[in-house]
């Protein structure tokens, strides 16, 4: 067994730093430390950790059976969990959090009601949310783009799909909202969310009682029909995957859209490449994926054995983070990784993880992405900053990585 990592050598992923530009330190992480401490609130008893930062260490921990997703059963903290409130119980109790066989039989379940397919069929709706909001931002010229387009669009999106009533619809934006910012931060900040966070419940439960009843072409019909062999998702499981779908989908595709905007406008010649090369879109999506890293880093993993890595050894029970948001710049795996290139390609990115639990709302993500991002850049020939660059502010959570807002000044193209 190799030596294990000695203690002083803790990384707070609560340092400003790690908001601000995280990249340089990770780069030295990589080269000097890739297994170290580490102090998140990612990790479920809110204090040490380890941290991995190489890519084939984070594709390990994506792939080892000897890493555990399941906190409940594996972790000090699991009985715990039994008494908190019950729609943090819910989160715990998704697919995420689960190693098979429990984890193989949600998933196939709910990939039933999920298909590339179904993804597919929602290009019109989305190119007309798209469309709606890019009106509303040129009629206004000085916006900001997370409040008013990058936000907005994949909220919408998952109201259609989940079939939230227009009567009902800003009310749930807001209770979303306010449960997303406080998802991540500290205790007080998540119980001070969780009356939003019950409200969203009860609207839940009352949608799926209705499609029970009364089923149709939307996304919770489609869970509750999900069948295999008689298996069934029970009520708390839909309820789950809900919540999961929500919370997972909304931020990582506004965080996608509002920091591709921005490293476009960091990258001016890309941009133009982009503007004049409109077929790059799809490798332009991956690249943005892979540069900005909406997801940070996965759930953290339980080692069910002291696992040697990375020159060191995790041992039996510790926590660990898998950061990808490190692995994605990787210089041993991508050339020049902390150049934009839109063109990159292969293209080798783990931004929706990898393995058993890859994002299985992917392709959404990047439909919406690359809808709205093309949108965008072809409806405006000029986006300008509407503040000086050294202002704008990433949101305080470790597990997502995006801005609190992006004033620009938008140009309307003369075709409009």
């Amino acid at each position: 067994m190799r030596a294990a990592v000695k203690h002083h050598d803790v990384t707070d992923l609560s340092e400003p730093a790690m908001f601000s530009d995280p990249f340089p330190r990770y780069a030295q992480l990589r080269t000097k430390a890739p297994l170290s401490r580490v102090k998140s609130r990612q990790l479920v008893r809110g204090g040490g950790g380890y941290l991995l930062t190489r890519y084939v260490d984070v594709m390990t921990v994506h792939t080892d059976k000897r890493f555990s997703s399941d906190i409940v059963k594996n972790s000090r903290s699991g009985a715990v969990i039994k008494y908190l409130p019950r729609m943090l119980r819910l989160l715990t109790d998704s697919m995420v959090f689960k190693d098979d066989p429990d984890h193989k039989r949600l998933r196939g379940l709910v990939s039933r009601a999920f298909t590339p397919k179904m993804v597919e069929q929602m290009a019109a709706d989305i190119e007309t949310i798209v469309d709606s909001l890019i009106d509303d931002l040129a009629a206004k010229g000085r916006v900001d783009l997370v409040d008013e387009f990058a936000t907005p669009l994949p909220l919408a999106v998952i109201s259609d799909m989940l079939g939230v009533s227009a009567d009902d619809r800003d009310a749930f934006h807001r209770w979303v909202k306010r449960f997303a910012d406080s998802s991540s931060a500290g205790p007080i900040q998540l119980l001070a969310a969780l009356p939003a966070a019950q409200r969203m419940l009860r609207l839940f439960e009352r949608i799926t009682d209705q499609r029970r009843d009364v089923p149709d072409d939307r996304l919770i019909s489609a869970l509750v029909r999900a069948d295999d062999e008689g298996d069934q998702l029970n009520d708390q499981e839909v309820l789950a995957m809900i919540f999961l779908l929500l919370l997972a989908g909304h931020d990582t595709t506004a965080n996608l859209i509002g920091s591709g905007t921005l490293a476009l406008l960091d990258h001016p010649d890309q941009l133009a490449r982009l503007r004049e090369q409109p077929e790059l879109i799809d490798l332009a999506v991956e690249e943005l994926l892979r540069f900005t890293s909406p997801v940070t880093c996965g759930a953290a993993r339980i080692a069910l054995e002291a696992v040697d890595v990375a020159d060191g050894t995790i041992p039996k029970g510790a926590q660990v983070l898998g950061m990808i948001i490190s692995a994605n710049r990787d210089e041993t795996v991508f050339a020049d990784p902390d150049t934009l290139d839109l063109a990159r390609d292969p293209n080798r990115h783990i931004a929706f993880a990898f393995g058993a639990h890859y994002c299985l709302g992917s392709q959404l993500a990047r439909l919406e992405g690359r809808i709205a991002l093309n949108a965008l850049i072809q409806r405006f020939d000029r986006i300008e900053l509407g503040v000086p660059r050294a202002e704008l502010r990433y949101k305080s959570t470790q597990s997502l990585r995006g801005l609190r807002s992006l004033p620009l000044i938008l140009h309307e193209s003369n075709a409009h």
